[in-house]
């Protein structure tokens, strides 16, 4: 029965990997400035883990040669234009460090529109849509089985002028808005018409 259970909990890394590229923020902190033109700037303070590495970790399964790998990784993720500092700190962690500045009407994923932990799309008519990913209940409580806290702050300030149609957000003050995000079930959206 446990050696099915390990079976099905590297199936769902394995598939939740495929879905996100295997990365989860980590105790983060997103700074994110709308202005009035409709560009932005992003930044993103925090860890990211490598969810398929840490579950072998767990399993016991983990090797050398896996650790070199995610090393490498850290070389791969430096490669990234917006990657100010990607650093590998063990146990399938990375401590990064990312800034974007994004012109009108571009759309921006962060790490890529596969991974998409935060995106940024603009529609044809001049709404500009922010969200992070977001995690099933399910898919959730397996994610904090693996011991990764999936939480952190984003904050978003939107210069006057702009109209925000919609939002999530857990406080609002005088064009900023910001979120508490405590476990990846939690998706914040905004939708803003320029």
């Amino acid at each position: 029965m446990k050696r099915n259970h390990i079976f099905m909990f590297g199936l769902f890394i394995a598939m939740l990997c495929f879905q996100t590229a295997c990365y989860l923020p980590e105790d983060f902190d997103v700074s994110i400035n709308v202005k009035k033109d409709g560009s932005y700037t992003f930044d993103y303070d925090g860890k990211l883990v490598f969810a398929l590495a840490l579950a072998s970790i767990q399993e016991g399964k983990f090797t050398k040669a896996d650790e070199k790998q995610l090393k490498e990784q850290e070389k791969e993720l430096r490669q990234l234009p917006e990657i100010k500092k990607a650093k590998y700190i063990g146990n399938a962690r990375f401590d990064v460090v990312a800034a974007k500045a994004g012109g009108a009407g571009v759309d921006y994923y962060f790490l890529s529109k596969e991974v998409a932990i935060f995106s940024f799309k603009n529609r044809d008519d001049g709404v500009l849509q922010i969200e992070s990913f977001k995690l099933a209940d399910k898919d959730a409580s397996q994610i904090q089985a693996l011991d990764v806290n999936v939480g952190g702050t984003l904050s978003i300030t939107v210069d006057k002028g702009l109209q925000v149609l919609a939002h999530n957000a857990d406080k609002v003050s005088a064009g900023l808005y910001q979120w508490r995000i405590k476990n990846p079930a939690e998706a914040p959206k905004m939708v803003i018409q320029r």
